[in-house]
């Protein structure tokens, strides 16, 4: 009699996986799944058979859908999760608001409108506050801490890319208390941040949702949804000149007015 064949889609559960072997396919003899099943208590779990790892060692690895060869292709269980409570499509929702919001940045720039671009850039704060700060920041990357396959390297990356928006932002807001359009900085904001959601649509999000199951998705989503319930956005204001930064500035001002006038005496006398 023929040994029985078992076709296997696996996750490996290293949390250090480098090398893009997280999930797979492999097939194998009934009694040697036995066998590697034995070096686990957990049901589903089974130790790689040589050579299925590309470290060169033995790897945990879960069963994710097991079935006899012959019975044709594997195919993924599909989600039972309803789509509007999955964490990674509502971040991908907001991020189309925030490219919204920065098409509204942008018509106030093209007006030089320092009191709209005052209230614009503060509405633009609250979100990226609530959405990249807290959401992601404290809800998403936390809940799905040691699930990564690139451990907290990307994650590392993310959070820097907010530090500099947030703080680019943060520059360009103080220039207007000098009434200042500062558009360098601004044209800064929205390239980085137009990028920095790209790469978070096409990639991040797609390395993330891979790594979480259902019951760990909704559990995001709910935190998400507490976070928001209980943030309170922050008003703006009437932009008003704030007597310390203009001194500040006129101060500077005048340095340099001195810097290019003896500049300009020393060229005047050759």
């Amino acid at each position: 009699m023929d040994p029985q064949i078992f076709e296997i889609k696996y996750e490996c559960q290293h949390k250090s996986c480098y090398v893009n072997c997280r999930e797979g396919i492999i097939s194998i003899e009934e009694d040697l799944f036995k066998e590697l099943s034995a070096a686990f208590p957990e049901e589903g779990i089974f130790r790689s058979p040589r050579g299925a790892c590309r470290m060169g060692f033995s790897q945990p690895f879960k069963v994710v859908r097991l079935q006899r060869l012959g019975e044709g292709p594997i195919e993924e269980a599909p989600s039972a999760l309803d789509p509007s409570d999955n964490p990674l499509l509502i971040l991908v929702d907001e991020h189309k608001a925030i490219n919204r919001s920065l098409e509204k940045v942008e018509e106030h720039i093209k007006k030089r409108d320092l009191d709209a671009l005052w209230v614009s850039t503060k509405e633009l704060e609250n979100d990226l506050v609530l959405h990249s700060g807290i959401k992601e920041e404290e809800v998403l990357f936390t809940m799905s801490k040691g699930l990564l396959p690139f451990g907290e390297t990307l994650v590392d990356i993310i959070k820097e890319e907010h530090r500099e928006i947030i703080s680019l932002l943060h520059n360009f807001r103080e220039a207007l208390e000098i009434n200042e359009l500062n558009d360098g900085i601004i044209d800064s904001v929205i390239v980085s941040l137009r990028g920095h959601i790209r790469k978070e649509d096409q990639e991040f999000f797609e390395i993330v949702d891979k790594c979480l199951n259902d019951e760990i998705r909704l559990k995001i989503t709910l935190a998400m949804r507490e976070v928001e319930r209980k943030f309170v956005r922050e008003e703006a204001g009437v932009r008003k000149a704030n007597p310390k930064r203009v001194a500040i500035q006129a101060q500077y001002d005048e340095q340099v007015s001195v810097v290019r006038e003896a500049g300009c005496d020393t060229c005047c006398s050759h």
